[in-house]
């Protein structure tokens, strides 16, 4: 959400979809898209054939510092523009009622307080003011996968035990 934020004032347009590169390089194609990303480091480029590539990442973001520190700007001061969310990481939970516990964390959040954005290609994604989270089957793995970010250490905490407590009454 805080790298969605911060590239909206260069306007940039951010579209969030699928996970893996099969899903990825259609939306890019689809939307004429430059670059994507996951949080699990796979970053496809539309020069690149809409590929995964690490290697190109890392140059990029090395000619990035190199100019930036021509400037006088450190790589903290950089990342200090875009940060604003503290995140949980990846939660995974194995359990065999993995869609029954994902509805349940979905209904409990959404009978709470209407999302701004509901997004359910991938599992679910809830979109609220000062948080947001995705809870969704792996696609390879026997997980339940959760991910939240919030505005500030207190809520995010508040949120992971909420699904926690979920989520243990399906294991």
């Amino acid at each position: 959400k805080a790298v969605g934020e911060y590239l909206s004032q260069f306007g940039v347009e951010m579209h969030t979809w699928r996970v893996g590169r099969a899903y990825a390089a259609l939306k890019l194609r689809e939307i004429n898209g430059l670059f994507g990303g996951e949080l699990a480091g796979h970053y496809y480029f539309k020069e690149f054939y809409y590929s995964d590539s690490g290697i190109l990442a890392m140059l990029i973001v090395l000619d990035v510092i190199n100019r930036k520190k021509k400037e006088g700007i450190t790589v903290s001061e950089l990342i200090a523009k875009i940060s604003g969310y503290a995140n949980s990481g990846e939660l995974n939970f194995t359990l065999e009622k993995k869609l029954d516990a994902m509805e349940a964390v979905v209904k409990h959040f959404s009978d709470r307080q209407t999302p701004e954005k509901i997004m359910d290609f991938d599992g679910y994604r809830l979109e609220y003011k000062d948080y947001w989270f995705s809870i969704r089957p792996s696609n390879t793995e026997p997980y339940l996968r959760f991910i939240a970010e919030a505005k500030n250490t207190e809520l995010l905490t508040n949120i992971v035990q909420e699904v926690e407590s979920i989520i243990k009454k399906y294991q």
